[in-house]
């Protein structure tokens, strides 16, 4: 059986400069989370300490920062997080970010 997530129904979360919508629950699928995020400005540096991150550019374009260099990235690019690598990412895009295993809100380490 297939199942078909309408994103249009899905709340948006708001923190600060990023706005998610998580697009399954832990419920759904344990190993692996996707959320749709709107980046609107900077999010600040930080770290997943339990999750590799993919991110999708849908739309828009920004910039990803660690502690070696900056990217620009642009719709149609894939970004690579592995856990534990501090980045900041910034300016004004939609991703689509899958996590594995699933995303947990208390992994996350902020820089400063």
């Amino acid at each position: 059986m297939i199942s078909i997530v309408k994103t249009k129904d899905i709340d948006e979360e708001s923190f600060g400069a990023v706005k998610v919508k998580n697009l399954f629950s832990d419920r759904d699928l344990l190993t692996i989370s996707a959320a749709m995020i709107r980046v609107e400005g900077v999010n600040r540096r930080h770290r997943n300490n339990k999750s590799d991150e993919f991110h999708f550019v849908l739309s828009g374009a920004g910039s990803y920062v660690d502690d070696q260099e900056g990217s620009q990235v642009g719709a149609g690019d894939l970004v690579h997080i592995p856990r534990g690598h501090v980045y900041e990412n910034s300016g004004q895009m939609t991703l689509l970010v899958f996590c594995s295993p699933s995303y947990d809100e208390n992994e996350i380490e902020y820089a400063d």
